[in-house]
């Protein structure tokens, strides 16, 4: 297959940052806070090219790498301390941010990089790099950083395809959301033609799940709520439920969506008692999109699939969404 992997609102940007990482030595990345298989996929696939490039790389995750994804190849070179003040980088490149703070504390790294570059396919983006790929039709970041590899002519390592693979599958919900299209099976074909063991891939990310995680699961189910006729389920993990079984944010990945299996149900949101925060996640199905309503409470994503973080108490915070949401799934068409 050979189908072009370039669109042209993007041409001018792909190039930039192909001549960026080819005049450059030193490089900073970062994913966002909480990070999840796209975010942590695509940045160790861009550590591992540039690395081979005979770059300088320094890979950042204010949050650790969640105990799913440490089985990715180099994970364990993903620091969750930021450099020194004294350090300063020709580009630091920030993967699936919608905007800088997405990434946790980052404005002292980002003052020192020379360039920064925002590679996101998020429609909520903000143009904030002095570079932007921001591709709102892709399913996920790591199908961005393929056709960077592609059009760079960079052979892809059968690590690296892995990487970018977890990517891929975790953020389409293997294959599942909308956001799926011909080009992103594209992707995933060329990279399994890599011989990489993409059944042992699914296994670990979707087969195997720490006691931790299945514990939580079921508190979140206990917890369900039929809301706005039957339209809406509501998820709710308190503070508490983690401490009763030693759980973590990171244990609830993919929980959010046994949210939409009841019948009826066009959306499903998520409400997660952090310490200093509430943690909202939202899944929808058809039209209603909530990356709007995310990105109303200073979050953003994808029409059906979004979140955001909260100050306040859970109770607020459920006040609020919750009043967002019925309105939307309770009015006339």
């Amino acid at each position: 297959m050979k189908t072009p992997m370039r669109t042209l609102d993007l041409e001018t940007e792909f190039k930039r940052l192909e001549d960026l990482i080819e005049n450059s030595e030193t490089f900073f990345l970062s994913g966002h806070l909480n990070p999840d298989g796209d975010s942590i996929g695509s940045m160790l696939a861009i550590g591992s090219v540039l690395k081979r490039l005979g770059k300088k790389v320094r890979m950042f995750s204010q949050d650790p790498v969640p105990e799913n994804l440490r089985f990715l190849p180099q994970a364990k070179s993903i620091r969750s301390r930021l450099p020194s003040a004294s350090a300063k980088f020709d580009a630091a490149i920030l993967l699936e941010c919608s905007n800088p703070a997405r990434g946790g504390n980052l404005e002292p790294v980002l003052k020192r990089s020379a360039k920064v570059v925002n590679i996101d396919h998020h429609k909520t983006s903000e143009f904030y790099g002095d570079i932007n790929i921001v591709e709102p039709h892709s399913s996920s970041t790591a199908e961005i950083v393929y056709r960077l590899f592609y059009n760079m002519n960079v052979h892809v390592t059968k690590r690296e395809a892995a990487c970018l693979y977890t990517g891929i599958v975790t953020d389409t919900g293997r294959f599942h959301f909308p956001a799926t299209s011909p080009r992103t099976l594209e992707v995933a074909s060329r990279l399994l033609e890599t011989g990489f063991k993409f059944s042992r891939v699914n296994d670990l990310l979707y087969a195997t799940k720490a006691c931790e995680g299945l514990k939580i699961l079921g508190r979140a189910l206990e917890s369900l709520e039929l809301k706005a006729g039957g339209k809406l389920a509501v998820l709710t993990i308190k503070a508490s439920d983690f401490k009763d079984h030693g759980a973590r944010a990171e244990h609830t990945e993919n929980v959010i969506n046994f949210g939409l299996m009841p019948p009826g149900v066009k959306a499903a949101v998520m409400f997660r008692e952090e310490h200093d925060r509430i943690g909202v996640t939202f899944r929808s199905r058809g039209h209603l999109d909530v990356s709007a309503v995310a990105k109303t409470f200073g979050g953003g994503g994808h029409r059906n699939a979004s979140g955001c973080r909260m100050k306040g108490s859970l109770h607020a915070a459920r006040e609020k969404v919750l009043s967002v949401l019925t309105r939307l799934l309770t009015a006339k068409p």
